[in-house]
C-alpha cells in the first residue's frame, strides 16, 4: 500500500470514530499516488461545522505542502481557523498560524487530529460527558510530515 493510500485510510478511520458528529464528506483527489488534495467538512452535533484542505506531495516522503483547518460556530461564524498561507510575515511562525474571529495568533504546526481534539474538547464541554479526545489518540494518520 501507498504512503498516500495510508494516509487516506487512516485519515477516514480518525473520522469515522469521531464522536459528535452527524455530517461528514470527503473529497479526494490522488494524483498517482504522488500528488494529493484533501477538501472535507465535518457537521457536529451542535451544527458547528470543520472545514479543512490538505495539499500533499509524496516525493521523496509524504509531505503536506499546505493546509487549512477552518472551524465555524452555526450561524457560519468564525471559532477558529489554522493555516499556512503566506499572508501573515509579522507572525513570528509565518506561514504557520492561527486566526481568531479578531485577530491572528502564532501557532505551531497543526494536523487534523490536533484540530479535531480541540473540537471535541469544546463540545464535550458544552455536552458535559467528560472528556471524549482519548478516543482521537490512537488514530493519528502515520506517515505524514509536515513541510514547514
Amino acid at each position: 500500500m501507498s504512503e498516500i493510500n495510508t494516509y487516506l485510510s487512516d485519515l477516514n478511520k480518525l473520522i469515522e470514530d469521531l464522536p459528535f458528529k452527524s455530517f461528514w464528506e470527503l473529497k479526494i483527489d490522488n494524483r498517482g499516488d504522488i500528488v494529493l488534495y484533501i477538501k472535507g467538512k465535518i457537521i457536529f452535533s451542535d451544527a458547528s461545522e470543520l472545514h479543512f484542505k490538505e495539499y500533499c506531495m509524496a516525493v521523496p516522503v509524504l509531505q503536506k505542502i499546505a493546509y487549512s483547518y477552518h472551524y465555524q460556530d452555526q450561524n457560519k461564524e468564525l471559532i477558529f481557523r489554522y493555516d499556512n498561507a503566506e499572508h501573515h510575515p509579522e507572525i513570528a511562525t509565518y506561514p504557520h498560524h492561527k486566526h481568531l474571529k479578531d485577530k491572528v495568533l502564532p501557532s505551531q504546526i497543526v494536523s487534523l487530529k490536533d484540530v479535531l481534539n480541540q473540537v471535541i474538547s469544546k463540545l464535550t464541554v458544552n455536552n458535559g460527558k467528560g472528556d471524549m479526545r482519548i478516543m482521537l489518540i490512537n488514530h493519528q494518520p502515520k506517515g505524514i510530515r509536515i513541510k514547514g
